[in-house]
């Protein structure tokens, strides 16, 4: 084994990430692997390039890229190891404060994957981030290689959408980590090593993040059916691969037996058995199932309480736990569709009905949306719904038994108009700018002051006065701690005046007018008065032409910087239902991370496209002390997380498109 290549000086050249590729026989494609790593714009990152003694080219043409670029280092290999132990020499040799796999047929998309993946977990401070990727096949871009999940600081146990065993090269590792934890691949075991490995690495990590973008390019060569020919050999190591992952997922029952489910009623049945079929004589396809049978045998209860096992997989599981092999073959053969098979085989029959039965549930499914946002047929449900769940009153009891904070939610007669209801907790340097942006939009202003320490409530009262209007400017004081978003709300029950759901509900117990808009404090309507037009017609339109519909409007988030410099980004537009009618069937119910509003199927919601306000985070301020952890999934709350990162850092440009706001702040 020798070296070749600048080795960095550990003491004065800091590598940021260290990239690592094992290469056996890559010569036809090595040169759009290392250009699309080459090319990357972050700085002051290292290639380490393992060749495990290749046949080919390969050698002489990496000889060619160290020689010409410092940040080349190339491990030749005496002898073929195989790929998990390439793997770990480059490990072995990693110099980076992260590091990212690559492997020498496939390519980076974007000349900015390095630079927004170490960006991302430095700010984070993650262990391992996600990303993600395409297939490449013939040539093209394809599928995407996993479902996309964005998240930030997540661990496995409570986020089991980052339960993916495969593609070890769509994850960026801290390497402190991976050397705090003795993490490696598998060398005994040549098939599934991506897997083996992220079953030690994902339970151990305590911040694991994941990022929406498709940076990989997968190849996929489609010499066969599902790719290289197997032997038996690589069969038994794909299901030893397999046992030694549920045997790591011991201590997370949970996800071992997702893990088992998903890979046995969707991989084993519908790639590996058809693939053993095409590629194995009997002898070794019963010697195969041997192995596969001692492992449903040992996971049978995984399968006991599921209800959508599928047809097929009940069929294949009966026959092998059973023994009954040559039955087995004979099905597993006749599901192929690759085959054209005599009428006398059971399964062809099989696929036909299964095809037919999705075709037809899909149909069912158009059939059914259409009828559904059918005008007559709506208005025919939506009235259907309001006559069997006409609500009189809603009545909320605190289980804290604190009489003076029980309340109800009255269908009386309210006086025509729109109540801007705001919750407010220590937002001195927004409420006067908030409230003022509103003032010609609405009735009434309730102003619920959550125990603010500030001068919040001052200010508020101070500016009701010197408008001179006392009905215009309601403040009223809700005394109690509220659970911050996440797991302190999840823990919380729904009927406790610590609850999210109930806070808001006592919230709308104030409001008096016939109608409601959501408003929050760190809210403010857009300087543009020919916004201040639409939005007054929006308004005007939902209360008189579209009687109880509910109303969305779109925010866009506002970031200060460093110096108060407001910026923006036209990716972090959302929409969410704010205007309801001052209803007792319209309340607020406890979601999974904070409340959501709870309101009659089939109601119309008033969709607009424009953007009415800007939601102004601070990036001087701790903007998230109200989550009990700045562990985030979902679009939404992700990206907001991450742009506001990026900007506190003042790394704006050239991410996410920010630019400037004039006029605002």
């Amino acid at each position: 084994m020798n070296i070749i290549g600048h080795s960095p000086n550990k003491q004065s050249d800091k590598i940021t990430v260290s990239v690592i590729i094992p290469a056996y026989n890559a010569a036809k494609h090595l040169d759009q692997c290392l250009n699309s790593v080459l090319g990357q714009t972050l700085k002051s990152f290292e290639v380490i390039i393992v060749n495990d003694a290749s046949t080919d080219d390969t050698e002489k043409l990496l000889q060619t890229y160290v020689s010409h670029d410092k940040r080349c280092r190339l491990l030749n290999l005496k002898s073929n190891r195989g790929l998990p132990a390439a793997r770990n020499a480059g490990v072995e040799l990693a110099n980076g404060e992260y590091l990212v796999h690559l492997d020498s047929d496939d390519f980076w998309l974007d000349s900015r994957t390095l630079e927004i993946l170490y960006t991302t977990a430095s700010l984070e401070n993650t262990e391992i981030l996600r990303f993600n990727g395409f297939d490449f096949v013939n040539d093209d871009l394809a599928a995407t290689v996993i479902p996309s999940f964005p998240a930030v600081n997540v661990d496995l146990i409570s986020t089991p959408q980052l339960w993916i065993f495969r593609s070890v090269f769509l994850y960026f590792f801290k390497t402190d980590f991976i050397r705090k934890h003795k993490l490696s691949f598998d060398e005994r075991i040549g098939v599934g090593e991506d897997a083996i490995f992220l079953s030690k690495a994902l339970p151990k990590a305590a911040r694991i993040s994941s990022i929406p973008a498709y940076f990989y390019a997968y190849r996929r060569h489609t010499q066969s059916m599902m790719g290289n020919h197997w032997t038996l050999k690589e069969f038994i190591e794909d299901q030893s691969s397999s046992d030694i992952v549920i045997d790591n997922l011991q201590d997370i029952p949970e996800i071992a037996q997702f893990y088992v489910f998903s890979r046995y009623t969707d991989y084993w049945m519908n790639k590996l058995l058809p693939r053993a079929a095409m590629q194995l004589d009997r002898k070794e396809r019963h010697d195969m199932y041997d192995k596969y049978r001692k492992t449903l045998q040992s996971n049978k209860t995984v399968f006991r309480s599921r209800s959508r096992l599928g047809i097929k997989f009940r069929i294949s599981k009966w026959l092998l736990i059973r023994g009954k092999y040559r039955l087995l073959d004979y099905f597993i053969v006749s599901l192929n569709p690759q085959k054209k098979l005599p009428a006398i085989y059971p399964g062809y029959y099989l696929n036909l009905a299964v095809l037919l039965n999705r075709r037809v549930t899909k149909f069912k499914l158009s059939l059914i949306g259409f009828i559904k946002r059918s005008d007559l047929v709506r208005s025919f449900l939506r009235d259907r719904d309001e006559n069997l769940h006409k609500t009189v009153s809603v009545i909320f009891e605190n289980e804290e038994s604190l009489q003076d904070y029980n309340f109800c939610l009255e269908s009386t007669e309210k006086k025509p108009g729109i109540t801007a209801m705001i919750r407010v907790k220590n937002e001195e340097k927004n409420i006067v700018r908030s409230i003022e942006s509103i003032l010609p939009f609405f009735d009434e202003i309730v102003i619920v002051d959550n125990a603010s320490t500030d001068r919040t409530k001052a200010l508020v009262t101070e500016l009701a006065s010197k408008l001179n209007n006392n009905s215009l400017i309601k403040i009223v004081s809700y005394p109690f701690t509220v659970a911050r978003c996440g797991s302190e709300h999840a823990e919380t029950s729904e009927n406790s005046v610590h609850n999210l759901a109930y806070y808001y509900n006592w919230c709308l117990s104030q409001c008096k007018m016939s109608h409601v808009v959501k408003w929050d404090a760190d809210m403010v309507f857009v300087d543009d008065w020919l916004a201040k037009i639409e939005f007054q017609s929006y308004l005007r339109s939902l209360m008189t032409e579209t009687l109880g519909a509910l109303g969305a409007f779109c925010v866009q988030t506002l970031y200060l910087d460093g110096q108060g410099k407001p910026f923006t980004t036209n990716e972090e537009i959302h929409s969410e239902v704010r205007f309801f009618p001052n209803e007792p069937n319209i309340y607020f119910k406890k979601g999974k991370n904070w409340e959501f509003l709870h309101h009659p199927r089939f109601r119309d919601v008033v969709r607009s496209d424009k953007v009415f306000a800007y939601e102004i985070k601070d990036t001087r301020e701790d903007e998230f002390d109200h989550w009990a952890t700045n562990s985030f999934t979902g679009w939404r709350k992700s990206l907001e997380y991450r742009n506001y990162l990026l900007v506190q850092a003042g790394l704006q440009p050239p991410y996410r498109n920010f630019k400037p706001v004039q006029g605002i702040i």
